[in-house]
């Protein structure tokens, strides 16, 4: 078996992943309409928090687009229900404060959103976000004109619960998947492909098959297709809430994505069985002649500005950072995990000091936190029973660290809670241990996606 784990990341990171400028972009354009909204539009009154990324932009899956395709985020409006609005009135009111600031003849009137489009090859689509009496929650439809029930907070920390059993690698099969959709025949959304892949990840499996990204891809692909290679129509997708994702798919789209997946599974088991001579000829049959051909060595390398484009400023996202502190190094505690001991680390954000809103928690956000806002992390479930200490680290590494030369990853001894803010924009991480008897017996991990202004 050979996995070809730098082989991946680089093609990843080359060829898939949406390059970390446009990313800021993305970031960038939301936190200013999020700022607008809430403080400045003549819908501040009823706008009940910040805006939630919704979507693959929730769920870290957007990937580069393809030829004659833009990139775009999703995000959800919070807002109070008024008594005297049809469903249909939220979006008209929204296209007419966004269309009465900056964001003037930018603006088109869909049927469940707003849709933002930017000079540079993007878009952002604003969808009203109701809370109704019943406390539940809902988006509207104007052209039906009529409230229609949905989670997408909920789907969000169900796919972030998902990622967790497959170290993460679930999100990047995920952008794999949607690179193959976007140069087939496929045409099936991403949200049923993104269902139908999480869906197949099993807890119990744990390491043995989510070890690395060509391990899980194989797996997941092969399950898939076990999963649908016997259905005549698609089957029900649960959106979590019951509703029916498979609403959204044809059944000529159903019939060609059940074709394409069984040819992935199988190029894809040929590849990961295969010897390391031959091994990257054979995932070049099924991701093509990039894989294996990094085309930016020097991004690997960390040496990355805080705009995105290369300069003298070292970053660390993938090593270990100046002054950084291991639990062995600082306090002689060796790592020895219990396979029975788990805890689960929660961070929350504060909502803006002069709006509306309770703290959120990150998971419903993507780990998408506003800059400036106050960070709240805190152990909430475990099984470990008392005598025990808590160990705790902040790891900020990334352009903006390096801008300020303000590198985090010093580790130190607390409660269940610790608190934070959020300055400096990029990706982060905070982690916790539970030390009993002198050694680490349980880990867990919350990730931090703060947006810049």
């Amino acid at each position: 078996m050979t996995a070809r784990i730098g082989e991946f990341n680089d093609f990843l990171r080359d060829f898939v992943n949406l390059n970390q400028g446009r990313v800021n972009t993305l970031q960038q354009g939301v936190s200013t309409l999020d700022e607008f909204l809430s403080l400045k539009s003549s819908l501040t009154h009823m706008i009940n928090g910040d805006v939630i990324p919704q979507g693959s932009f929730a769920h870290k899956t957007i990937i580069k687009p393809f030829t004659g395709n833009d990139f775009d985020a999703d995000v959800l409006l919070p807002m109070e229900e008024q008594s005297d609005w049809a469903p249909r009135k939220y979006t008209i009111e929204l296209q007419k404060a966004l269309e009465a600031s900056q964001y003037t003849e930018m603006t088109i009137l869909g049927k469940r959103c707003v849709t933002i489009n930017y000079a540079n090859d993007f878009h952002i689509d604003v969808v009203p976000f109701v809370t109704r009496d019943d406390g539940l929650t809902y988006i509207t439809h104007r052209t039906d004109d009529e409230f229609v029930r949905q989670d997408p907070v909920a789907f969000t920390t169900w796919i972030k619960e998902k990622s967790s059993f497959t170290n993460g690698h679930l999100i990047r099969v995920i952008r794999l998947v949607k690179y193959l959709r976007d140069r087939s025949s496929i045409e099936v959304p991403s949200v049923v492909l993104t269902t139908l892949l999480a869906e197949r990840v099993m807890s119990f499996n744990g390491n043995e098959d989510y070890t690395n990204v060509a391990t899980t891809f194989t797996n997941l692909i092969e399950d898939l297709r076990d999963y649908i290679c016997l259905m005549s129509v698609p089957p029900f997708i649960d959106d979590r809430i019951g509703g029916n994702l498979a609403d959204r798919v044809t059944q000529s789209g159903f019939d060609n994505l059940k074709s394409q997946v069984k040819t992935w599974a199988s190029k894809a088991r040929n590849a990961l069985d295969a010897s390391s001579n031959e091994s990257i000829e054979a995932w070049q049959k099924l991701f093509g002649s990039e894989f294996g051909r990094s085309s930016n060595k020097n991004v690997s390398s960390g040496i990355i500005a805080a705009t995105g484009a290369i300069s003298n400023l070292k970053t660390y996202e993938n090593s270990m950072a100046p002054g950084e502190q291991t639990l062995q190094s600082k306090f002689g505690i060796v790592l020895k995990l219990d396979k029975n001991a788990h805890m689960k680390v929660v961070g929350r954000f504060s909502p803006r000091s002069n709006g509306k809103g309770r703290p959120r928690q990150m998971s419903s956000n993507g780990d998408h936190v506003p800059i400036g806002r106050k960070l709240t992390f805190r152990i909430e479930d475990h099984n470990i029973s008392a005598p025990y200490e808590i160990y705790w680290k902040v790891r900020n590494a990334g352009p903006e660290a390096a801008r300020f030369n303000n590198f985090r990853g010093e580790i130190r001894k607390g409660g269940l809670t610790i608190e934070e803010t959020s300055n400096f924009s990029g990706s982060h991480w905070v982690e916790a241990w539970i030390v009993k008897d002198g050694f680490a017996i349980a880990t867990a991990r919350q990730d931090v996606t703060i947006m810049p202004k």
